[in-house]
């Protein structure tokens, strides 16, 4: 009996040791979610990805929905530099394949020259795919926040 004891304080000592620097860990600098909508000359931005860098390297991403809308969870709070990029190859291609873009035979968009033609997406204008020349900032704070991103093709 006198064992089982010991072996319950040992694991006790050692569940404590593991625990207690993760939840110290988990108590620092808080997160957030930042919402918004993306455009292009008032049209909305149909596919790619946002993200959000801070000053000391840390970093989330969300993907732009069809209607140019994001979601972009677990978010550092502070001040961060926000770029939006287009669609990659590989998410064309899926969309093309699931039926979520244009039907094949469809002439390709003015506003997207750098897209195979089939694909239905909004130009991202090169400045904005570059954190340090796009000229986007979004403060987060804990919580939920809210970040429309209105870019222009000029």
């Amino acid at each position: 009996m006198f064992e089982a004891c010991c072996s319950r304080t040992r694991l006790l000592k050692t569940a404590w040791t593991v625990l207690l620097p993760l939840f110290l860990v988990s108590c620092g600098p808080g997160r957030g979610t930042v919402d918004g909508k993306i455009t292009v000359d008032g049209k909305p931005v149909t596919g790619g990805r946002v993200f959000f860098r801070s000053a000391d390297g840390k970093a989330a991403m969300a993907y732009i929905s069809s209607e140019g809308n994001y979601h972009a969870i677990d978010v550092p709070t502070g001040q961060m530099k926000v770029n939006v990029t287009p669609p990659t190859r590989l998410e064309i291609e899926k969309a093309r394949r699931t039926g979520k873009g244009k039907k094949p035979n469809a002439p390709e968009t003015p506003e997207a020259p750098d897209l195979p033609p089939g694909t239905s997406s909004v130009f991202i204008p090169q400045k904005y795919q570059d954190p340090e020349s796009s000229g986007l900032t979004c403060a987060v704070k804990s919580g939920t926040n809210t970040f429309d991103i209105e870019m222009t093709s000029k």
